[in-house]
């Protein structure tokens, strides 16, 4: 097997992705579109959630590699909302489908990494207790989840400067929180 047939299943499935809603889509309709029989799909895939998952790791994956040290967090999230926006017909018809939950807990997982790094960066040092840190970061991660997953469902009218102008007033209170935790368990 070829690791372009895998790719030609990928590729495949996104394009199938943008004309209907995941949870339309079936195993057959790939391999059809492909010229490929069932077996090769998965000698690659257990399901079609698996290859799923396998393309947020492939968009999504700047996002986690820029996320550290003072405002790669921004150049990480700045990616993920233009990829998003970019696919932004991929993105309806997981939207619109019942398996939205899929990318929803990815971001979830993702942005969980992104929220922990970039917080216990800027309290290194810092006499904050644990529980209190894990508030802030859970805090902060189902914000901005909840904020994407708006956008996401209303078919992101704004553009994505708007978006991340508004995760950049939201992430300019994290300092201060933090400041205000050391207060209380400094």
């Amino acid at each position: 097997m070829s690791v372009s047939t895998k790719r030609k299943i990928f590729a495949t499935f996104l394009t199938i992705l943008e004309k209907k809603p995941f949870d339309k889509i079936t195993v057959r309709d790939i391999v059809e579109a492909c010229d490929i029989n069932r077996n090769t799909f998965y000698y690659y895939y257990s399901d079609i959630y698996e290859l799923l998952e396998e393309i947020f790791k492939f968009e999504f994956s700047e996002m986690i590699e820029n996320h550290s040290n003072g405002f790669r967090w921004l150049v990480g999230f700045s990616r993920m909302i233009e990829t998003s926006y970019k696919n932004k017909k991929i993105i309806n018809n997981i939207c619109a489908s019942r398996s939205y939950e899929y990318l929803e807990n990815y971001l979830f997982k993702s942005c969980r990494t992104i929220m922990s790094d970039y917080i216990h960066e800027l309290t290194e040092g810092k006499n904050i207790d644990e529980n209190r840190l894990e508030f802030i970061i859970s805090f902060y991660q189902y914000a901005i989840i909840g904020s994407l997953s708006e956008w996401y469902r209303t078919g992101m009218p704004e553009p994505p400067e708007q978006i991340l102008r508004n995760f950049l007033t939201v992430f300019e209170g994290i300092a201060p929180a933090l400041e205000r935790a050391e207060e209380m368990d400094g």
